[in-house]
C-alpha cells in the first residue's frame, strides 16, 4: 500500500453538488482529496493508497458505503479513520458501522462547519495549528472576527458559494464587500447587492436575470439583470431564505451552469460571477420542513461565516464607536471625541440593532450634542431619542421631538446628497446605509433632483 500525503483524504460521494461542495471546502481548509463517484472505484484506491480519512456516503449508485467497509475489512486493509454520510433512514446502518470499526457518521441535511468539527475530532492529524497573522484589523478586534477575517482572505482566493448568517445588523454585507476586496486589487470589478425580501416574487426573477422589452406590463425597454451587472464581479444575496422554491431552482441553475435568459427573452447569457449569500433564518431548518431546497443550500454553503451579535463581541464595540465618530467627522469637517466613559456605557448597552444600531447612535450623538465630547450623558440622550414611545405616557413633547429629528435627518440627507453631487450609492455608503434605505428617506421627505444617478 502507498502512503499519500498526510493531508490527503479519499471522498466518497456520487451527488455532484454535494462532492463539488465537500471538495471545495476542504479544499479551503489545505486538505487534498480524490473524489470517487462510486464504490469500485474507491474500493480499488483504499486498497492501494494510505490515507488520512475516509469520508464516504453511504448510499452509492453500484454497492453500499457499509458494503465497501465490510469488504475492506475482511481483507484486512488498514482503514483510515472514517466518517459516513448518511440519511435519516439509513441510521441504523451507520450504527453497524461504528461497530464495524467507523469513527463517527453525520446525517443529512447538515452544515459543512458540522462535518468538518467531526473531521477535527476523528483526525486532528489533519489540521495544522497555524499561528495567528497580524492582520490589521477590518471587520473589528474581536477574537471571532478575527478569525472570520482570516477566513474571508482565504475564500477570496476561491469562487465558492459563501452563507454569511446573523441577527440582522450585524454587518453581513460589509463582510461579504470585505471578501471581494481581496481578489480586486483595482476596485474595478463590480460588487452588486440584492435583498430578496425587499423585492416582490412577481418581480424578483426580473431583477435577477433581467427582461427584454415588452416581457411583462411596463418593460418599455430591455434591463440587464444583477447577475449581467456582476460579471466577473460578486453577487451579495441577502436574505436568501425568503426566496420562493420557484425561484431557488432557477438560481441552482445559474450557479451549477453560469447561464440564464432574460425574462421574456431566449437568448443564453453566461456569466462569471462569485454569489455570497446571506441570512437570518435557519436554513438547515428550512431543509428538514422542505422549504428550501437541499440542493440549493449545499451549494450556497461550501463556507459558513456565522457573525455573533455585537452584545456578544464587547471588544467590538469601542473600536466601532471611535470609526463611526472618526469618519462622520471626516464627513462633516468637523470633530468629535469619545471619552473612555463614553466608551464604557457603551459596553453596556444590549444592541438588538447590532452595529448598525451602534452606527446610528453615533451619528446622532454627533448631531445632537452641544459639545466636541461624546460622555455617557451624550450617548444616553442618542439612544433615549429611539426607544419607543410609552402609550399611557404623555406624548407631546416627544412628538416635537421626533419631528426635529427628522428635520435633522431630512436636512443630513440633504447635505450630503449635494456633498456627493447628488449621486445615490456614494451618498447611501457616506450615510452608511443601504441604497434601497436611502430611496425611501428621500420620497418620505421629498427630496428629488434631476442630476440623481445610480
Amino acid at each position: 500500500m502507498s502512503a499519500m500525503s498526510n493531508r490527503t483524504l479519499c471522498l466518497i460521494e456520487d451527488d455532484p453538488i454535494m462532492g463539488e461542495s465537500l471538495a471545495h471546502r476542504l479544499a479551503l481548509e489545505g486538505l487534498e482529496c480524490d473524489w470517487h463517484r462510486d464504490g469500485k472505484s474507491a474500493l480499488h484506491a483504499l486498497r492501494r493508497h494510505s490515507y488520512a480519512a475516509l469520508i464516504s456516503d453511504i448510499r452509492l449508485p453500484d454497492l453500499s458505503g457499509e458494503d465497501l467497509f465490510q469488504s475492506l475489512c475482511d481483507e484486512q486493509v488498514i482503514l483510515p479513520p472514517t466518517l459516513f454520510i448518511t440519511g435519516y433512514g439509513s441510521i441504523d446502518q451507520a450504527v453497524r458501522l461504528l461497530r464495524l470499526g467507523a469513527r463517527d457518521y453525520i446525517t443529512k441535511p447538515f452544515d459543512l462547519d458540522q462535518l468538518m468539527d467531526k473531521l477535527r475530532i476523528i483526525s486532528p492529524a489533519l489540521f495544522i495549528d497555524d499561528e495567528w497573522q497580524d492582520l490589521e484589523p477590518v471587520l473589528g478586534t474581536s477574537l471571532s472576527m478575527r478569525r472570520i477575517q482570516k477566513m474571508a482572505r482565504v475564500l477570496g482566493g476561491y469562487r465558492v458559494g459563501v452563507l454569511i448568517t446573523g441577527e440582522s445588523g450585524v454587518g453581513k454585507e460589509y463582510v461579504a464587500q470585505y471578501i471581494h476586496s481581496i481578489t480586486d486589487d483595482t476596485g474595478c470589478l463590480p460588487f452588486v447587492s440584492v435583498n430578496c425580501a425587499a423585492v416582490t416574487e412577481t418581480l424578483l426573477e426580473a431583477e435577477l436575470f433581467g427582461h427584454e422589452k415588452g416581457a411583462f406590463t411596463g418593460a418599455v425597454q430591455s434591463r440587464r439583470g444583477v447577475f449581467e451587472r456582476a460579471d466577473r464581479g460578486t453577487l451579495f444575496l441577502d436574505e436568501i431564505g425568503e426566496m420562493s422554491p420557484g425561484m431557488q431552482a432557477k438560481l441552482l441553475r445559474v450557479l451549477q451552469e453560469g447561464i440564464f435568459e432574460r425574462v421574456g427573452g431566449q437568448n443564453r447569457i453566461e456569466v462569471d460571477v462569485r454569489v455570497i449569500c446571506a441570512t437570518n433564518r435557519d436554513l438547515k431548518m428550512m431543509v428538514d420542513d422542505g422549504s428550501f431546497r437541499d440542493d440549493l443550500f449545499y451549494r450556497i454553503n461550501v463556507a459558513h461565516l456565522n457573525i455573533p451579535p455585537l452584545r456578544e463581541r464587547l471588544d467590538d464595540i469601542g473600536w466601532f464607536a471611535h470609526m463611526f465618530v472618526d469618519n462622520f467627522s471626516k464627513t462633516t469637517g468637523k470633530s468629535w471625541t469619545l471619552t473612555a466613559a463614553g466608551e464604557d456605557f457603551l459596553r453596556k448597552q444590549s444592541w438588538p440593532g447590532n452595529v448598525r444600531e451602534l452606527k446610528h447612535a453615533m451619528q446622532r450623538a454627533c448631531i445632537f450634542s452641544s459639545q466636541s465630547i461624546l460622555g455617557p450623558g451624550e450617548l444616553g440622550a442618542s439612544l433615549t431619542d429611539q426607544r419607543p414611545i410609552d402609550e399611557g405616557a404623555d406624548t407631546g413633547g416627544s412628538l416635537q421631538l421626533k419631528s426635529y429629528l427628522e428635520d435633522c435627518e431630512h436636512a443630513h440627507i440633504r447635505e450630503t446628497l449635494e456633498a456627493h453631487a447628488w449621486q445615490i450609492s456614494a451618498t447611501a455608503e457616506a450615510l452608511g446605509i443601504s441604497r434601497k434605505n436611502l430611496w425611501e428617506k428621500m420620497r418620505k421627505y421629498g427630496i428629488r433632483d434631476t442630476e440623481t444617478t445610480g
